[in-house]
């Protein structure tokens, strides 16, 4: 990095007309992870820093910055670059939670504490394997289709995934497990694996007393995760308000799906063993 009025006591290293500052390190990192560097820590980030800086120089001289490719490259990234700056700028000071908050959260789920919950699942790779798969639930049962259609290998055997508790479940599961009654099955529900059908085989009280320090921090960063969410997609929703959008080639660049009557052959004439429905 170029720094031409750079004090002699702040750089670190130079690479012919190029130095490293001690504020360029700081600039580094982000905000709140500014922890004290180790020695080995520091070594090691000055040799990668010379290797970077002498393998830049060198592209320069060969005029690598006016290839058509790398300035496109270098615009996507500076784009996405200001983009996620903004974000950060924009959402930093709206995620902060309170201990207080934390303790009202527990206190309005606390009954969710006391429970473990039986939960069966069938996940699919896309949504229009699910609707078929949540199709065939009705004739063939939930753990004839969680058998031969899931690709959870883990909950393959009819689906179960044993008895749950709160904060061992993944998010998109604790938001429908809840308000369901055992034997109910769910619509389909999106997570970052793919599409599940999820089914609450039975509750039992829970066999260990959960009290707010023991979920504490994990409360605190699922209160977090979740204001972070609402507050990006109140700034896209926002921005997207406020624009002029259009998809003129959208049809061509992505042609509509063909209408599928099922997404799965019934293999039943195939494979003629009755895995049945599991019992809890």
């Amino acid at each position: 990095m170029e720094r031409e009025k750079a004090s002699p006591a702040d750089v670190i290293v130079r690479v012919n007309d190029a130095v490293l500052t001690t504020e360029d390190v700081d600039d580094m990192l982000p905000e709140g992870e500014r922890m004290p560097f180790t020695p080995e820590e520091k070594t090691a980030l000055i040799d990668r820093w010379v290797e970077m800086e002498l393998l830049h120089q060198e592209a320069l001289r060969r005029g690598l910055r006016n290839d058509p490719k790398v300035r496109a490259r270098l615009e996507s990234l500076e784009r996405e670059f200001l983009a996620d700056h903004l974000a950060f700028l924009e959402l930093r000071d709206r995620i902060a939670v309170s201990e207080e908050e934390v303790e009202e959260y527990f206190e309005r789920h606390r009954d969710e504490y006391l429970y473990e919950y039986r939960v069966s699942h069938i996940l699919l790779n896309t949504y229009e394997e699910a609707q078929a798969a949540r199709e065939l639930i009705r004739t063939k049962g939930f753990a004839w289709v969680a058998n031969r259609y899931s690709v959870d290998p883990v909950a393959r055997r009819g689906g179960d995934l044993g008895y749950l508790t709160k904060g061992n479940m993944i998010p998109a599961f604790e938001t429908v497990v809840f308000d369901m009654q055992p034997g109910e099955i769910s619509d389909i529900v999106r997570s970052e694996f793919g599409y599940h059908i999820i089914m609450l085989v039975g509750v039992r009280e829970a066999s260990v007393k959960v009290e707010l320090d023991d979920v504490r921090e994990r409360l605190m960063n699922e209160l977090v995760m979740q204001r972070r969410e609402a507050a990006y997609h109140d700034l896209v929703e926002r921005l997207r308000a406020a624009a002029d959008i259009e998809y003129p080639g959208l049809d061509r660049f992505v042609p509509a799906p063909a209408v599928l009557d099922t997404a799965f052959t019934d293999t039943s004439g195939v494979d003629t063993t009755d895995y049945g429905e599991e019992t809890p």
